[in-house]
């Protein structure tokens, strides 16, 4: 199969059900995956599909890979629009068009060039016979000029109706529910109020829910009624949202031809109701019931008072589907093309492909801890190279990750123009020597050079691995940069809902995961096992100073008022965190504080009864994910994202205590209640309820998913 399965909609969850039916019947299935030019923005691969990769029941085929087969299936003509960039290497004994999608809308114009498309399609796999979804999307062809030449038989989509059977014992009591799901665009909805409200009636004798309605259609209904019940498009599992519904009721704008109708199928799978417009029923023949939008609420009321009959229409609808539209469908008509499923054979043992990720030097070490963190995390499949300009970029190789040093102007004093050339020669030659397939910068500014080498490499995947809260009025420059990248990863914020910078407001591009540290959980030390590990007694009073590598912002006076008031407490021992890019002599606590030069230093949190710290990104997370009582002082550097909100939202949480720099008798009081025990109790308490998830696996996911894409 080759297709882009990062659709959000019916074309993946066919392509999943399909693959799920084949691979059930003894065939073994490959997917190619095409970033196709339908989907303008970055998408993740459709979690069914996903799901069906880790199961091994299909392949992916890795880029550059060559692959032969008795049968190839091309999915969606407009996946196919242009050339490939690269040789995608398929040999096959024939090969269909899968159409998704009709040729014209539903007033006659044109969706895409069938006949150009064909032109691509044949001239790259041979023979090429197309074939429709179903009779809407063959009876489209008949009104284009030059069609292709189609299939006898519409390749219908297949479901197991056992992923979506609901045990119902009848109507739920009280009111009827009507519903439906399907993706906010206006043209899958009816074209204006009235039809709306005739379909979905706003009265008090009928509910309504719906999965997919979105700011976008308030346009065409204006006010919602009150007593409609809305969603965003999968806001739950499709399953769960149809066993609370009775009926399925779908109408559509006259723009739009529904070429299938999947979601039909898994209402009638799940024992609802379908009332859907006449042209449906050459495809669902008795399966569903046929009305005009206004006659909905007076079919709804009126079989809602006969469940009886309801129950045999329930039965009787998921008898034809499963017959028409079961797994063996699609096993039969693969077995009418090729024959049986041949001897199952191992896949070829594939090459490995590398991601490149580069960072920027920073003031600490939180670009290259990041892109650590997401590096460590990629599958065996995707091998990866860190190309740093940190001094610690070596710290990656204790997890035998291959790390590279590029010099960052400002550490030989270089003229930043001469060094823009030169990192444009260096990544340029450090690409064509790793042949990545993904390319990932962490770092705040897109240096001009980098991105010109990465221009010299056209199959690459380019991808912005960016951080939020940034200053207000700050990046307008760089934000442009994201149409450089072909996806940005935004890691999230615990402090999200006080970010007010400008990536927050610029996420066209932008792929969203949890917040990303570097520790896996399984990593960290107990308490026990990190004092033994640090020297640490057991019951003393232990206390980490975490405050940065002070390269743009001095916390010499902050260290000073912690070590002034905690010096001659009993039982304390103070520990000073030290950063692998400063030199080990430049700064002397004295010799009554506990020096500690580790990576990472999440590993030994537990050790510490709270800390004071500092507030970037990798820091606030780590600590919180510890549950670790903190005091923060933000590094208030106008080049800094906005590290004293991100403080002050932690602080509202109960999760941390918050100080600023200006302000030396905040940080006193906050001292003052981290030395009382119930403070810090409560504390990390209210730390275990923030989110657990990390980010860094999702990212990883998505960039090893990433690297298997044709463009």
């Amino acid at each position: 199969m080759v297709g882009d399965p990062r659709f959000p909609g019916g074309t993946s969850t066919s392509i999943a059900a399909e693959v799920a039916a084949l691979a059930g019947g003894g065939y073994s299935v490959g997917l190619l995956p095409v970033a196709g030019p339908v989907l303008k923005y970055p998408h993740p691969v459709n979690k069914s599909i996903t799901q069906l990769v880790e199961a091994g029941q299909v392949t992916l085929v890795p880029r550059g890979e060559p692959v032969s087969a008795r049968l190839c299936l091309l999915h969606h003509p407009q996946v196919f629009h242009d050339y490939p960039e690269e040789p995608w290497r398929v040999r096959a004994e024939m090969t269909r068009m899968v159409v998704h999608h009709p040729p014209t809308d539903g007033l006659g114009a044109g969706t895409y060039d069938a006949a150009a498309i064909h032109g691509v399609v044949t001239d790259l796999f041979g023979d090429v016979a197309w074939a429709p979804v179903g009779p809407k999307v063959r009876d489209a062809f008949r009104r284009v000029e030059m069609p292709p030449p189609l299939t006898p038989d519409d390749w219908l989509n297949v479901i197991d109706c056992d992923n979506y059977h609901v045990d119902r014992t009848g109507f739920r009591p009280g009111r009827p529910v009507i519903g439906r799901h399907s993706r906010p665009d206006p043209a899958k909805w009816p074209a204006d109020r009235e039809t709306f409200l005739k379909a979905y009636p706003d009265r008090p004798d009928i509910v309504v829910r719906l999965m997919g309605y979105g700011p976008e259609l308030d346009q065409i209904v204006g006010r919602r009624p009150a007593g409609w019940r809305t969603l965003p498009f999968d806001a739950m599992p499709v399953r769960t949202f149809l066993a609370g519904i009775d009926f399925f009721v779908y109408f559509h704008s006259p723009v739009w031809i529904e070429a299938f109708g999947r979601s039909i199928l898994e209402a009638i799978a799940a024992g609802a109701v379908p009332i859907l417009p006449e042209d449906f029923r050459p495809l669902f023949q008795e399966a569903a019931i046929y009305a005009k939008p206004d006659k909905v609420a007076e079919m709804v009321l009126e079989l809602h008072a006969d469940p009886r009959a309801c129950s045999r229409q329930i039965a009787m609808a998921r008898e034809l589907v499963a017959e028409r539209f079961g797994p063996r469908v699609a096993v039969n008509r693969v077995r009418d093309l090729i024959g049986d499923p041949a001897p199952r054979r191992s896949p070829a043992r594939a090459t490995k492909r590398a991601a490149l990720f580069v960072t920027s030097n920073g003031v600490g070490m939180g670009h290259l801890t990041r892109a650590l963190a997401v590096a460590r995390r990629l599958p065996d499949t995707l091998t990866p190279v860190v190309a740093s300009m940190s001094k610690a970029f070596a710290v990656g190789e204790r997890d035998g990750i291959r790390c590279e040093y590029i010099t960052y102007h400002k550490n030989v004093g270089l003229d930043y123009d001469v060094w823009q050339a030169s990192i444009d020669r260096e990544i340029g030659h450090l690409i064509a020597h790793v042949e990545p397939s993904v390319f990932v910068f962490d770092g705040n500014v897109p240096y001009d050079g980098m991105m010109r080498a990465t221009r010299d490499f056209p199959h690459l995947w380019k991808v912005w691995l960016r951080r939020g809260m940034w200053a207000p009025g700050t990046g307008e420059n760089h934000i442009r940069q994201q149409d450089l990248f072909d996806a940005v990863i935004e890691p999230g914020e615990i402090a999200a809902p006080f970010d007010r910078g400008l990536a927050q407001i610029n996420r066209q591009k932008t792929i969203l995961v949890p917040p990303i540290r570097y520790l896996r959980d399984d990593e960290a030390l107990s308490r026990e096992e990190a004092r033994d590990d640090l020297g640490l007694a057991p019951d003393d009073t232990a206390v980490l100073m975490q405050l940065g590598s002070e390269n743009n912002f001095d916390f010499s006076a902050a260290r000073r008022q912690v070590l002034t008031k905690l010096r001659g407490w009993p039982g304390m021992t103070l520990v000073n965190a030290e950063w692998l890019i400063r030199d080990a002599r430049e700064a002397d606590p004295g010799p009554d504080v506990r020096r500690l030069r580790v990576f990472p230093i999440a590993r030994h949190l537990a050790a510490f009864d709270f800390a004071v710290s500092a507030c970037g990104y990798n820091t606030f997370h780590e600590n919180l994910a510890a549950a670790l009582p903190t005091v923060f002082v933000a590094n208030e550097n106008p080049e800094q994202d906005e590290q004293w909100r991100r403080a002050h939202y932690a602080e509202l949480k109960g999760a941390a205590l918050a100080c600023r720099m200006h302000n030396p008798l905040g940080l006193d009081r906050a001292l003052d209640r981290m030395l009382l025990e119930d403070e810090r109790a409560a504390i990390r308490d209210a730390c275990k309820e923030l989110p657990a998830s990390n980010g860094a696996v999702d990212a990883a996911e998505y960039l090893a998913n990433l690297a298997y894409f044709r463009r």
